[in-house]
């Protein structure tokens, strides 16, 4: 899933994906994963060092990537064990009904769509059927939000009934295109943790999500670092064992280093960093810049940063390294298809690395809600969850304890809650910061 906005960061909130012109580990790294099939970039290295024959293929795209597809981001946080209810069946509509829903993404998000999602809901309600209008990364999210501003200026019906997006949704909610969501319309919204569905003020439904986790491999480090004091004392104590990609290349890279830019930054400040701009705040991250700089000659080859999500498990694959930060759909992904060896496992570090959510919205205008509600109510039932988490290694939308006590396990050193990274303007900075301040080189030039 490695749409640009969004494994480039689920790091963006309402604002960071409307100012990139497209949809947001997301979520991770979200939406939708993107598939290693992008043109291969240069790594980027430190000013001294030379680049090895290491990975070099780095998706574009964002929230979830798969080796050969992409996922998205939902996370929640994990819980005591609850036994997992009943799939809830959706009502039956009074008649046939067509919904017509706009689906961004990455190919393998379409794929969860047509031949998951959508074959398992016509059994549960053979009257409803959902015609997907799908757009690669987001690419014609733009058209899609000014057509249904157009037909509400104009006093007409959009013909959009459902929206997968990200920023737009917060965007169009206050602009009255997009419907406010409660527990009273999805009653099933009680069961997403509500850190999670507040991210876009309520204008959507988070199904699914992802978060970037910590991997390592088992083989060589029997005690991995849990925290992320223990993870930077790990990185100096074990020099060339550990990489990430440049942070304006994948949600990956960017959450480490978000990570560690938050060291620096007063509690106070956290929601504005999140969710707003100041510039002048941004000396704040001194501390952080000054730790990066320091674990800099750690860096697996002096200083060698692969360039993306996909190149980091890549180098991670081969043995060059042991420990790195990686989208956890991604990573998940990869082992399953026995692209990273069976010795690697994942976990969360306290305190945790961004994630966030993929999420539906409801278009204001929709002549169809009580089936739109009804749908997106089974949405959150454990059936399409699990069918999520089964296709795609994503995270469910539900919180963990509405899951499988077995799922729960599966996932346990992964199942915890997310952080959320920086607005878009601050990421932004933060991207061209870090060329300067740790890399030492002139960030790239901008196409």
């Amino acid at each position: 899933m490695e749409r640009h906005s969004r494994r480039s960061f689920l790091r963006y909130t309402s604002g960071a994906l409307i100012a990139l012109g497209a949809t947001s580990f997301l979520a991770a790294c979200g939406g939708g994963a993107a598939t290693p099939t992008a043109p291969a970039a240069q790594p980027t290295t430190a000013a001294a060092a030379s680049p090895p024959a290491a990975p070099t293929t780095a998706p574009t795209a964002a929230p979830t990537t798969a080796p050969t597809q992409a996922a998205a981001p939902t996370a929640a946080s994990a819980a005591t064990a609850t036994p997992a209810p009943a799939a809830t069946t959706a009502p039956a509509a009074s008649g046939p009904v067509t919904l017509n829903h706009y689906l961004s993404g990455d190919v393998n998000i379409r794929d969860l769509w047509n031949n998951g999602l959508l074959p398992l809901y016509k059994k549960v309600n053979p009257n409803v059927t959902i015609d997907v209008t799908f757009s690669e990364h987001g690419t014609g999210d733009a058209t899609t939000f000014d057509r249904i501003a157009a037909a509400k200026q104009a006093g007409k019906v959009s013909g959009i009934d459902t929206w997968e997006t990200g920023g737009y949704l917060l965007q169009g909610g206050e602009a009255g295109l997009i419907q406010k969501l409660s527990e009273k319309e999805i009653p099933n919204l009680a069961k997403v943790p509500p850190k999670v569905f507040g991210q876009y003020g309520g204008y959507g439904v988070p199904y699914r999500g992802s978060s970037v986790v910590l991997a390592y491999n088992s083989k060589e480090v029997a005690n991995p670092p849990r925290t992320l004091d223990s993870l930077l004392s790990w990185i100096k104590a074990n020099p060339g064992k550990f990489t990430y990609n440049p942070p304006d290349t994948g949600g990956s890279g960017a959450a480490f280093v978000t990570r560690v830019l938050k060291i620096g930054i007063p509690d106070s400040d956290l929601d504005l960093f999140q969710t707003g701009y100041d510039p002048a705040k941004e000396v704040e991250w001194e501390k952080g810049w000054g730790i990066l700089k320091d674990i800099h000659p750690s860096i697996y080859n002096h200083g060698f940063y692969p360039k993306g999500n996909v190149a980091v498990l890549q180098t991670l694959a081969k043995g060059a390294i042991s420990v790195a930060p990686v989208w956890s759909d991604q990573g998940l992904q990869y082992l399953a298809q026995k692209l990273l060896p069976p010795e690697v496992k994942l976990l969360q570090i306290d305190p945790p690395f961004s994630g966030g959510g993929a999420f539906i919205g409801v278009i204001a205008d929709s002549q169809h809600k009580d089936a739109v509600y009804a749908f997106l109510n089974w949405l959150l039932t454990p059936e399409p969850q699990q069918l999520i988490i089964d296709t795609i290694k994503g995270y469910p939308g539900l919180d963990w304890k509405y899951m499988p006590e077995s799922v729960q396990k599966q996932f346990a050193d992964i199942a915890k809650d997310f952080s959320f990274g920086f607005s878009a303007k601050f990421s932004n900075d933060m991207n061209q910061q870090w060329y300067e301040k740790v890399a030492g080189t002139p960030p790239p030039k901008k196409s």
